[in-house]
């Protein structure tokens, strides 16, 4: 079994939270699959439309394979990027496509973490709670979310990009 997928949904794939979910990966080593949704295709749902248009079904196929799922993105506009909101979006697939909602009932019992980044002093209020409220729609656990601040225009700092560490401990005492 995979150990972790890290689902990075941001537009830029070389941008701090990036920078983040590599530092994460590479404190988890092998056990840690990253799919960068901007080098993916993932269509935006649609009801009664299910098949394999795109890159979908690959990611959920990962995600079973998994006991811990990262959901990483940027904070734009005090909400998760566009490209994640699509994917989030589509896990209305494995509520409605009958073949589907077998992968989606076997999600249960997962652990969702989030980890971010922004400009801001903190997450905005409530910026986890579709995180949260989706993995206890699927029975998954939410776990934590982390946030990595940076300047303006500036690159992460040893101390922000030590966020991944934090979560990666945390990861790994639970495989324990």
């Amino acid at each position: 079994m995979n150990n972790v997928t890290i689902i990075i949904g941001s537009a830029r794939s070389d941008g701090n939270a990036a920078k983040l979910v590599e530092r994460l990966r590479e404190n988890l080593g092998e056990h840690a699959k990253v799919f960068d949704l901007s080098k993916l295709i993932i269509e935006q749902f649609e009801y009664e439309r299910y098949d394999d248009r795109d890159d979908f079904r690959s990611v959920v196929a990962m995600m079973l394979q998994s006991q811990h799922i990262v959901f990483a993105t940027p904070v734009y506009w005090y909400s998760m990027s566009a490209t994640l909101k699509v994917f989030f979006d589509r896990l209305t697939d494995l509520l409605h496509d009958p073949i589907d909602r077998i992968s989606g009932r076997s999600l249960a019992g997962r652990n969702v973490w989030l980890i971010s980044t922004g400009t801001d002093e903190g997450l905005p209020p409530g910026f986890d709670v579709p995180f949260a409220r989706t993995a206890a729609y699927f029975d998954m656990v939410w776990r934590q979310a982390f946030y990595a601040r940076s300047i303006r225009g500036e690159p992460l700092s040893p101390g922000n990009l030590a966020e991944a560490s934090k979560l990666a401990s945390l990861i790994t005492a639970e495989d324990a």
